[in-house]
């Protein structure tokens, strides 16, 4: 197993990637603090964790709230006395024209992914900088690369997250502590709630475009990729394990596309 005696926290852990990533952990011999903030999905996923032998700590939390991240810190490190791998997944997607968009959302989507994700990394990373090991991965998107047209709260956070990323891989190396990494994933269109569900990207493009669902897929989306299909959170979660891995000691500082070809950069 290659996480045997290691715990990780990961936010957005209720559903899609984060529970992907949760139960590919565990399956790799990884205690897991499962966080989001709705209580049930995090308890469903624990459940899970459970039931492949490992232990999970459920835990309700908005991860823009500086306050309740810190309170997850301390849960965390209670339960299991260390914390060595950071997913800050938690994430949010509000469509529509810039020109058009709503100020108060656009602001709770920086809150959640970028305002989150270093909330996380101020409450987890000086721990790992103190016992000089640790694993950061930061969930981005091919979006932090590229255009993403009406949805520019989304690019912005996800351009940001590469930013965090880079930059926080070159601190905690001149802070000495050479034996914690600090990642992006970037995934493509993945098959998530998120993409496909009666909210999701799809749905609301086919609103705003007045296209059905199968011609947005047809006509928009799946020419995106070069294989032409959605990529399955298994496959994200298994970038996840490589990375929180020894064998990826020597990755840091980078932004790993999961998109079958949709970037390149």
């Amino acid at each position: 197993m290659k996480l045997r005696g290691m715990v990780a926290v990961v936010t957005g852990g209720g559903r899609g990637i984060g529970r992907a990533i949760c139960l590919a952990y565990a399956e790799e011999g990884a205690d897991l603090v499962v966080a989001s903030d709705v209580a049930a999905e995090n308890a469903a996923v624990a459940a899970e964790v459970g039931s492949l032998g490992r232990e999970a700590l459920p835990y309700a939390v908005d991860v823009s709230v500086e306050s309740q991240v810190n309170e997850m810190a301390e849960a965390a490190l209670s339960r299991f006395g260390k914390v060595d791998i950071l997913v800050s997944n938690a994430g949010i997607n509000r469509r529509g024209l810039l020109i058009h968009s709503d100020s108060d959302d656009w602001k709770k989507t920086v809150e959640v992914m970028v305002y989150g994700t270093y909330h996380c990394c101020k409450a987890f990373v000086p721990g790992m900088v103190e016992r000089d090991n640790g694993r950061v991965i930061v969930m981005s998107s091919i979006m932090g690369k590229q255009a993403n047209p009406a949805n520019s709260s989304y690019a912005a956070s996800k351009h940001a997250l590469i930013g965090i990323t880079r930059t926080l891989a070159a601190e905690v190396a001149m802070m000495g502590a050479r034996g914690v990494t600090v990642n992006a994933i970037c995934p493509g269109i993945a098959n998530t709630e998120m993409v496909t569900g009666s909210e999701g990207t799809i749905a609301r493009l086919s609103e705003m475009l007045g296209m059905s669902r199968e011609e947005v897929w047809e006509q928009l989306l799946k020419k995106m990729s070069l294989q032409e299909r959605l990529i399955e959170p298994e496959e994200i979660a298994a970038m996840a394990v490589y990375l929180a891995s020894r064998e990826a000691r020597g990755i840091t500082g980078q932004a790993i596309n999961v998109c079958g070809g949709a970037n390149m950069c």
